[in-house]
């Protein structure tokens, strides 16, 4: 995998799951289920409302949100893409 693909679209398919689309064509569903478990920094990504309002963060470099108090909630792009290969996840278009 070359570093520093985009994300250029994201998509919520349901409460915790999303869909990632890069700028090399590269498509992966990812379950954010532990993720929104590890601690205080991510605990409004809990809320279904919150976590449906993900979107394309720094310019395709991270997958962020927007938490309750305007705090920025973001996942790197690259460390994401590394996981969704490693797990196999990626999906077809």
């Amino acid at each position: 995998m070359k570093l520093g693909n985009k994300i250029i679209e994201v998509e919520v398919l349901s409460f915790p799951v999303v869909k990632l689309s890069y700028s090399d064509g590269f498509t992966a569903v990812l379950d954010f289920t532990e993720k929104i478990s590890w601690g205080e920094a991510v605990s409004p990504l809990r809320d279904p409302e919150i976590f449906k309002t993900a979107h394309v963060g720094s310019g395709g470099a991270s997958l962020e949100w927007i938490g309750p108090h305007g705090e920025e909630i973001d996942f790197c792009a690259d460390a994401l893409r590394f996981e969704a290969e490693a797990l196999g996840t990626s999906a077809a278009e």
